[in-house]
């Protein structure tokens, strides 16, 4: 009986520890210029400079404080992650290539900016901080963001990104 028990915790905790965690971002600005953002995103981003690619997904519920969603990675040679589709869930693209935190949206107006959460980058292994400043008009936010790592040996990068809103 005792085994029993403990296995079905554990098989419970296996269970937990595979689920994707979906990430909380603060959403900070006026109720106005925050409800612009309400509804579900998606989008990719690219840097010349550094090779790198990746998608984009957030969502913000109206009245909400805080948007769920992430920054898929392309890292080395795993290959270019494509959009979500029927046979491929944005859960499965986090367990096959790195997923980055977004740790703040600040929107005021037309202009989105914010951060993600500092992440290990596969190339050099350095911690790397990223902002990004968008425009956002009608359904979609473009805009760039600028990484910038730990080690002396890594130079700030650029890039661009794109997001649309889905139907509603």
């Amino acid at each position: 009986m005792f085994s029993i028990r403990v296995l079905a915790v554990a098989g419970a905790l296996m269970a937990a520890a595979c689920t994707p965690v979906v990430m909380k971002t603060p959403v900070s600005g006026t109720a106005s210029a925050t409800a612009r953002l309400v509804g579900d995103w998606h989008g990719d981003y690219s840097s010349i400079e550094s090779g790198r690619r990746g998608l984009i997904a957030f969502r913000l519920n109206a009245g909400a404080d805080t948007a769920d969603g992430d920054v898929i990675m392309q890292a080395g040679d795993e290959g270019e992650p494509s959009a979500p589709n029927a046979s491929t869930s944005w859960d499965a693209l986090r367990t096959t290539h790195q997923p980055l935190s977004i740790r703040f949206v600040f929107v005021s107006d037309d202009e989105v900016s914010g951060a993600l959460d500092p992440y290990r980058d596969p190339t050099c292994g350095c911690t790397l901080t990223t902002t990004f400043r968008g425009t956002l008009r009608g359904d979609v936010i473009e805009g760039t963001f600028r990484s910038e790592g730990s080690g002396f040996h890594h130079l700030p990068q650029s890039g661009r990104w794109r997001v649309k809103r889905s139907a509603r």
